[in-house]
């Protein structure tokens, strides 16, 4: 059972101990895996040249389509409107960010 130390820490039992040092490992093979696909991706990327769309076989396999996005530069937004227009527009959001601490 974990034990509360205070608000910001808890003190983790042996099952949840366990889950943490599953997910570190599983963690790894996901970044092994990772990086094997993405030296595949760029083989690919590479063959695929300016074309979109890759064949094997006579068949769509493969699509690496152009996508254009669009982003507000919020510190030029600061710079060439006033404050309090600005707080109008901004929207903040809070999350939690989950991460492991390594020796």
């Amino acid at each position: 059972m974990s034990t509360q130390i205070n608000q910001e820490m808890v003190d983790l039992d042996q099952t949840t101990a366990a889950f943490v040092a599953g997910y570190i490992e599983a963690k790894a093979k996901v970044k092994e895996w990772t990086e094997k696909a993405d030296l595949m991706a760029e083989q690919i990327k590479a063959a695929l040249g300016d074309a979109e769309i890759g064949l094997v076989n006579g068949r769509e396999a493969i699509r690496w389509t152009t996508v254009e996005a669009r982003r507000v530069d919020v510190k030029k937004l600061r710079e060439m409107f006033p404050s309090d227009v600005v707080e109008k527009l901004e929207t903040v959001t809070v999350s939690r960010r989950f991460t492991v601490v390594e020796d």
